[in-house]
Order: C-alpha cells, then sequence, then structure tokens
C-alpha cells in the first residue's frame, strides 16, 4: 500500500503553514470496551512471564523509576527533535485512527510521532508519560484499518504494562553485554539475559494482538496486516495469496508430528527471535478472532477496572498438552511449550459430533 492510496494521510497537513482541519472522528460502530482490564485479554503465557518478572523483590518498582526518569524522557526529547509528532492539526487523520483505538480500549491518549525510515516497524514505550512511534515504511504498507490494528496492537503493549519492562531491560541487557566485552566473554554472561527477554517479549506480543483485534473488531484486518509484515510489500501484495500463506502454518503444524526433533526444531528455531514465528502468529490471530472469548468480551463479558483500579482474577484459558504435560494455551492450534499439534475442537463441537 503506497502513500499515495492513503491521501487522507498526507492532506492532514499543509507546507504552506496553514494545516488543514482534522477530518470527522471515525465511525462509532465500533462497541466501545468500558473501563476493560487488560487481563481480560492478556494471553495465558504474556501472564505467567509477566507475574515471574514482578515477583522478583523490587524489579518493578526499580524499572519503573529507570524507565520514568531516564529512558521515557530521553525517548521523548529524542522524538521531539527528530520527528513529526501526530496531532488533530498534524497527520489528522492518523491521530483519528489512534482517538478511535484509545475510545474503544477506554484508555488515556499517548505521544503518537512519525519518523521517517523505510523499515516496517513500530513500537511503544513509556508507562508515566507513554509515547508510540510509527515508521513511515510501515503506513506506507497498511490500509487505515490495518494501521489501526498496528496502532492498537502499540496501544495494547501500554495498557498491558509492558513498556515499563521492556526499554529498562533491554538497557540493562545491554549494559551487561558491554561490560562482558570488557573481559572477553560478553556473549557468555548476556545470553542468558538475552533469552529471558525475548521469551519474555515474544509472549508479550500475543496479547498486543489480541489488543488490535479488539480495538479492530475485524480479525482479517489484523492478519492482513502481519501477512504483510511477513513478506509483502506495495509492489507484490496483490499476488500474494491468503490461503497458501496459511497452508504454511498447517505444514509447520504437521512437522510436530513426524518425530520428536521436529519439534524441537520448532521451538528451538524461535528462542533467538524477539517476535513469535509471523506464519503462526498470522493465523493464530484468526483463531482468537473466531475464539468464544473474543465473543464474550465484544458481547460486554469481560473483566473490568473497578472504582479502586483493581480487577478479579484473569480467567483460566489453559489445558494441558497430551504430548508434554505442560499447560499451553487453548486457543493455539500447536503447543506452546513443546509444539505439538492439540486439537482445537471444542466441546461443543465434540459434543455434537458424538450425538
Amino acid at each position: 500500500m503506497t502513500a499515495a492510496m492513503l491521501p487522507d494521510l498526507a492532506a492532514a497537513t499543509s507546507f504552506t503553514g496553514s494545516p488543514t482541519p482534522a477530518p470527522a472522528p471515525l465511525s462509532g460502530s465500533r462497541k466501545r470496551l468500558h473501563s476493560i482490564a487488560p487481563e481480560a485479554y492478556r494471553h495465558p503465557l504474556d501472564q505467567q512471564a509477566t507475574n515471574s518478572m514482578r515477583s522478583v523483590p523490587g524489579l518493578e518498582k526499580a524499572v519503573s523509576k529507570l524507565s520514568r526518569f531516564a529512558l521515557e524522557q530521553m525517548f521523548y526529547v529524542e522524538m521531539l527533535a527528530s520527528a513529526v509528532r501526530v496531532t488533530p492539526r498534524q497527520c489528522g487523520r492518523i491521530h483519528a485512527l489512534l482517538a478511535e483505538a484509545c475510545g474503544v480500549l477506554d484508555v488515556p491518549m499517548p505521544a503518537l510521532f512519525l519518523t521517517q525510515t523505510p523499515i516496517v516497524n513500530a513500537f511503544a514505550l513509556g508507562r508515566e508519560k507513554p509515547l508510540m512511534v510509527l515508521h513511515t515504511g510501515l503506513v506506507e504498507h497498511m490500509t487505515e484499518e490495518e494501521l489501526l490494528g498496528v496502532i492498537a496492537h502499540e496501544l495494547g503493549h501500554i495498557h498491558c504494562g509492558h513498556t515499563v519492562y521492556l526499554i529498562p531491560l533491554l538497557l540493562l541487557h545491554a549494559l551487561a553485554k558491554e561490560g562482558g566485552r570488557q573481559l572477553g566473554i560478553g556473549e557468555v554472561l548476556s545470553t542468558p539475559i538475552l533469552m529471558a527477554l525475548l521469551e519474555w517479549q515474544r509472549k508479550a506480543e500475543y496479547s498486543a494482538d489480541r489488543a488490535g483485534i479488539l480495538v479492530t473488531q475485524n480479525p482479517d484486518a489484523m492478519f492482513s496486516a502481519l501477512f504483510k509484515l511477513t513478506g509483502g510489500s506495495p509492489k507484490i501484495f496483490e499476488q500474494m495469496d491468503r490461503e497458501e500463506y496459511l497452508k504454511q502454518a498447517e505444514e509447520f503444524d504437521r512437522l510436530g508430528e513426524e518425530g520428536r526433533l521436529n519439534r524441537w526444531y520448532k521451538v528451538a528455531l524461535e528462542r533467538g527471535k524477539s517476535h513469535p514465528n509471523p506464519v503462526i502468529r498470522a493465523r493464530e490471530v484468526l483463531r482468537y478472532g473466531a475464539s468464544d472469548d473474543y465473543k464474550a468480551i465484544l458481547a460486554g463479558r469481560y473483566q473490568k477496572w473497578d472504582k479502586n483500579g483493581t480487577i478479579a482474577s484473569a480467567p483460566q484459558h489453559a489445558s494441558a498438552c497430551p504430548h508434554c504435560g505442560r499447560d499451553s494455551d487453548a486457543a493455539f492450534s500447536f503447543c506452546t511449550n513443546c509444539g505439538a499439534t492439540l486439537d482445537t475442537t471444542s466441546a461443543s463441537e465434540r459434543n455434537a459430533t458424538d450425538a
């Protein structure tokens, strides 16, 4: 998707010094999820990893202070100096997308910046004063609804509290790695830190994807965005076939049935990545969009913040894998621990079949 195909985005500003008014707000047809708590959609693996970090005495307070007094302000100043801040009068249509996402999730609006780079990416950071950054390469690739999903994904990171850990932990890892290099053993010292950080990041992405689905209320839009991020480009996307792409996920599943070594490959090859395998991640977006949990949230049955800012215990969505015996998210078609294919037929479907 080229910039020329998104005229609203370019038309929101003028080089004459007189910015045009922002366009009218987006349609209010999407259901607003008033007071929704992040635990309503947080992925069980994300919950497990986050709980593990919060159980370390003083860690959450330490990284929160580090983020607030060092990194948040540093990045904010950097963005003010080197990027375009999105406002109702500056790239007004993108600002309207941000307002829509915040309205659906019922969260405060973070600062949003556009930075000039062809790399297709976006990120969010900060807790006290969160900000979000979109690369122009991403904006040029996405339709408006896909871009809404990406913005909502990053907003989900903020809502779930991921951003309080991400940058401080990356900084601590960098410091440990650089210190280790002085002794000639940097990789040895930093690898355990890196592996733990990457595992948490991968789990956090699943929750953020769910936020994108809840905001767009169109799982196909999130699927399409991830499809493009896997290997699409404005020049070739029309040649790409959704069903062929999903067949890759099916073949990946079958590998788990062809021996223990293949199951090990499926898990081991992801360990060094900051995000889940994109083909599987895109397919699982569709699975969550078809799940009872998603439908219940849209029907208004979800955990909410109460007047004291607290929530009830998170619901359980895990089931035991018959291959490794460990809990795996029931919304997935494969075991998130060993990679084995799972029976994803619901109990109601099995009862109907038996009848």
